[in-house]
């Protein structure tokens, strides 16, 4: 599994089935405030797509997220699209409060605040 810093977080890839890799970004305190929602061939690829979703910046991440109920289940998500509307980032869970949904985006958006100063 490689990383990369992105401002003060980490970008990491793993695996995440059928050969495929996928990202996470952690915060300084490790906590995961965000992952990739395409899958990539490569663990490299992985790693390019997270730096280049941080480089868009905050503001714009922050213009085209969206908070939604789970369709099947209990809780509230997060996703972020920026080409066509297909889905690039999500939040690392559903949280059964809306507010606590939107507290996990604000992390995601100001960790990308970072990478920009």
């Amino acid at each position: 599994m490689g990383d990369v810093l992105v401002g003060r977080g980490r970008c990491s890839a793993a695996q995440v089935g059928d050969g495929l890799y996928g990202w996470r970004l952690k915060a300084l305190n490790g906590r995961v405030v965000g992952v990739s929602v395409p899958c990539y061939r490569t663990e490299e690829a992985a790693l390019t797509a997270c730096q280049a979703l941080c480089l868009e910046g905050a503001v714009a991440i922050a213009e085209h997220a969206r908070i939604a109920h789970v369709h099947q289940g209990v809780g509230w998500v997060w996703t972020v699209s920026l080409t066509a509307g297909r889905p690039l980032a999500r939040s690392p869970r559903a949280y059964e409060r809306y507010g606590t949904c939107r507290k996990s985006l604000g992390s995601f958006v100001a960790l990308l605040e970072e990478v920009a100063a």
